[in-house]
């Protein structure tokens, strides 16, 4: 059973903490936000797992295998090294740093101590995503010339990163997966 912890439980923080509370095989053991509303609410729903303002009682909580961030992005980079630091494995909500440099240190810091670094990748998981793999591998489109994507839907207005960092990420990482096979 992996245990872990849910930092940031704002905007998408909740959406992960339902599917990682669903699973049989993982425990969520912290739930941590700087929003004592809002952990009093998701205590009230989840009353198994404890509650924190925190992140430094996450870090070092040794009964923690893996961090979950959903935090604004300004904090991505900062939480995800300490979660590293401290041997845990981290997954971070897209996109995972602020600048290609804070990626590259990330993946390189997770590689060296050879702990699982992922992101959010939503969508490479779902039912339609996976069908059209399916449907492109089995060749009945023939051989694949041209893709375009169009975001008909631009969800929550973020202010600490521009669009192409927020949305591209989606559309790039399911162009990956259906022809490359890189995400699974």
């Amino acid at each position: 059973m992996i245990k872990i912890a849910m930092a940031g439980c704002g905007y998408w923080g909740p959406n992960l903490l339902r599917n990682f509370i669903s699973l049989s095989d993982c425990k969520v053991k912290t739930i941590c936000d700087i929003d004592s509303e809002r952990l009093s609410h998701l205590e009230s729903l989840y009353p198994s797992a404890a509650t924190t303002q925190d992140y430094d009682e996450v870090i070092k909580d040794t009964e923690i295998d893996a961090v979950v961030i959903a935090t604004p992005v300004r904090f991505h980079f900062e939480m995800a090294k300490a979660s590293l630091r401290a041997g845990k494995h981290t997954f971070v909500e897209k996109p995972m740093a602020s600048t290609v440099a804070e990626c590259e240190e990330l993946v390189q810091l997770a590689e060296d101590k050879k702990l699982t670094l992922m992101i959010g990748h939503t969508f490479v998981y779902s039912a339609p995503v996976r069908r059209m793999k399916e449907i492109i591998e089995s060749g009945d489109l023939g051989e694949i010339q041209y893709i375009s994507s169009q975001r008909l839907n631009l969800g929550l207005f973020q202010k600490d990163i521009n669009v192409a960092w927020d949305l591209a990420p989606h559309d790039i990482s399911i162009i990956l997966y259906i022809f490359i096979g890189v995400i699974s």
